[in-house]
């Protein structure tokens, strides 16, 4: 649809609260956005392209549709807005790189006996999440802490009346699954951890301390002595903050600082006066938002569907709209939040001290980048290519004999690691041909570009193949087939040969040429990718074909066992009754489960 007749539209469209999507040509949802008056804030962009900021007019150049929800206030539709981005992703809102694959660590409240476990998936509404945590080794070490001093379960399933699991033995797990604690009990454990993870550690050491002297009075000197290692291991955690501030705020650091075609934001959680995370994120900027924007853009992504949102925070810069996103934060903690730029004081001189961490981060990030862009630059002249390459693509096949045979496709965006964009590739018919493959591969990830598929947008600027001439001429001719004109190469692993397409003669660059050793990571990363799909789709092939012989046992009940037990090798451990009290199983079907694994029908 052309811009006048999106304009002829516009008119149309209320001048009421809600929220509007732009869409391409495809009908791809590519921006959403939320306003107060709808049609003044929709009119804004359809103005002319010189009054647009460059990254604006690039997006207007692809909208080809709009649509539009209208919502009773402006908070309803600040929700709304923060729920369709999370929807549809779109590629011209702001992007928390990689928060989506963020662990956190939850506690299973919902459930009699609550465990405790580090997490990806979507959040429920009944347990405690604690996190994002950007460092996912720190998180580990903090679980294992965590199930030192607070013997949580960790096990998936909470089997009653089973034998203790070494857990128990190591005095790690209080061993609900044996009736030896009782639910009030866990549940008082349960709660000094949620302390404990939200900073309150001081009541626990009196609790602890409480515990141990009682412990030594009744002579279970044993018990007296675990529970003064925990107290040590609790005072030991507490003296390693960085920041143990006079005052017991609670409260969210939150800094912003610029740049042209990125940012980072760093968020400090403090709680009862100590800094007890910290949380970074790297931004893009698609529509080239100014600074109180982004701002407030990055509150409201950051604190959807966050549980722990203190009752103020401290910005480095005023968000816009800094009401209505202070509104937003009330309707959704059902408690008051303000948004302070603190001026001075302690406030003033902790924010001070996180932004100048922030400035070291983005120093740090911007001088690896510098020498990354000079691998490139060295890598397009030993290459002569026609460009820089920024984004480079990597193409490997993997398969066991012919069978589960899969492509990777493995991106560096500046010469580094971009897991986000990876690809996979089941190949539609199982063959021993990495030709056949590779070009089944290639074809069809430059089809899902012709069709603007975000997934698969933008193009690479080099084409790498892991193999030899070969390889890379088979690919060569599939790339003229569909007319697309991107430099190519591959490199074979056993001489770190570069082949370039109908051309015998290999370059060899030097061992320790940087640009070699980019493509060398760039290969083995590729290769990795495809050898763990291919495993993956092994084993699934396997533990399928291993219930699929059993008589009377249809989809479900084998979902439902992998879901009860776990894996095969569980399945075939279990008890007859065991398998019987599983949901949808009867004692028919456990014999004949437990028969086929055992050669017994009884």
């Amino acid at each position: 649809m052309k811009h006048e007749e999106l304009k002829e539209r516009l008119k149309k469209v209320p001048l009421q609260p809600g929220v509007y999507l732009y869409k391409d040509q495809n009908g791809q949802v590519i921006y959403v956005g939320k306003a107060k008056a709808l049609r003044n804030r929709m009119r804004s962009y359809f103005q002319s392209t010189d009054n647009l900021h460059p990254k604006v007019r690039a997006m207007m150049d692809r909208v080809a549709d709009f649509d539009f929800i209208v919502t009773n206030t402006e908070v309803e539709a600040l929700i709304l807005e923060n729920n369709l981005i999370k929807a549809y992703q779109p590629r011209y809102n702001i992007d928390l790189r990689d928060d989506k694959t963020y662990p956190y660590l939850k506690i299973s409240t919902g459930d009699p006996f609550p465990r405790i476990y580090i997490t990806r998936e979507k959040k429920d509404k009944v347990s405690r999440y604690f996190g994002p945590y950007t460092d996912v080794g720190s998180l580990k070490e903090t679980l294992r802490l965590l199930t030192t001093l607070f013997p949580l379960r960790t096990c998936k399933t909470l089997r009653t009346g089973q034998r203790p699991c070494l857990n128990r033995d190591l005095q790690k797990c209080l061993a609900p699954c044996t009736g030896e604690v009782s639910p009030e009990d866990y549940q008082a454990v349960v709660n000094q951890v949620i302390d404990f993870l939200e900073g309150n550690s001081q009541g626990i050491l009196q609790a602890k301390e409480a515990e141990m002297k009682e412990a030594a009075a009744n002579l279970d000197f044993e018990k007296a002595a675990r529970l003064r290692d925990q107290i040590y291991a609790i005072k030991k955690i507490g003296e390693t903050q960085k920041v143990h501030l006079e005052s017991p705020w609670n409260l969210d650091l939150v800094g912003l600082v610029m740049g042209e075609k990125e940012s980072l934001a760093l968020v400090f959680k403090i709680r009862s006066g100590k800094i007890i995370a910290k949380d970074t994120f790297w931004l893009d900027r698609p529509t080239g938002q100014e600074e109180g924007e982004l701002m407030s853009q990055f509150l409201r992504r950051y604190y959807t569907d966050n549980d722990d949102i203190p009752r103020e925070l401290a910005v480095s810069v005023q968000p816009a709209e800094q009401e209505l996103v202070e509104a937003w934060l009330q309707q959704i903690t059902r408690h008051r939040v303000s948004i302070k730029v603190p001026q001075r004081g302690d406030k003033r001189n902790l924010m001070d001290m996180m932004m100048e961490n922030a400035y070291l981060l983005w120093k740090e990030r911007h001088e690896k980048d510098a020498r990354q862009q000079e691998i490139l630059v060295h890598l397009s002249r030993v290459l002569q290519l026609p460009v820089v390459p920024e984004r480079i693509e990597c193409y490997d096949i993997s398969h066991l004999g012919g069978q589960e045979t899969v492509a990777s496709m493995v991106v560096f965006t500046g010469g580094e690691p971009d897991g986000s964009a990876y690809r996979r590739f089941k190949i539609k018919q199982d063959q021993n041909d990495d030709f056949a493959s590779l070009r089944e591969a290639l074809r069809r990830r430059f089809n899902q570009a012709r069709e603007q598929n975000p997934a698969f947008l933008p193009e690479p600027d080099l084409i790498v193949i892991d193999g030899g001439l070969g390889q890379v001429n088979a690919v060569q001719g599939v790339l003229e087939e569909l007319g697309v004109d991107i430099p190519l190469i591959s490199l074979a692993k056993k001489n770190e040969e570069i082949y370039r397409p109908r051309v015998s003669e290999p370059l060899v660059l030097p061992r320790r040429d940087e640009g070699l050793r980019l493509l060398q990571r760039l290969r083995d990363e590729a290769h990795r990718f495809a050898v763990e799909y291919n495993r993956q789709r092994r084993t699934r092939r396997m533990t399928a074909s291993a219930l699929d012989n059993i008589e009377g046992i249809g989809p479900q009940r084998r979902r439902a066992l992998l879901k009860h037990f776990g894996s095969v090798n569980r399945i075939r451990e279990a008890s007859l009754q065991e398998l019987a009290a599983v949901p949808g199983m009867n004692r028919t079907a456990a014999q004949r489960v437990f028969a086929y694994f055992h050669g017994s029908s009884s």
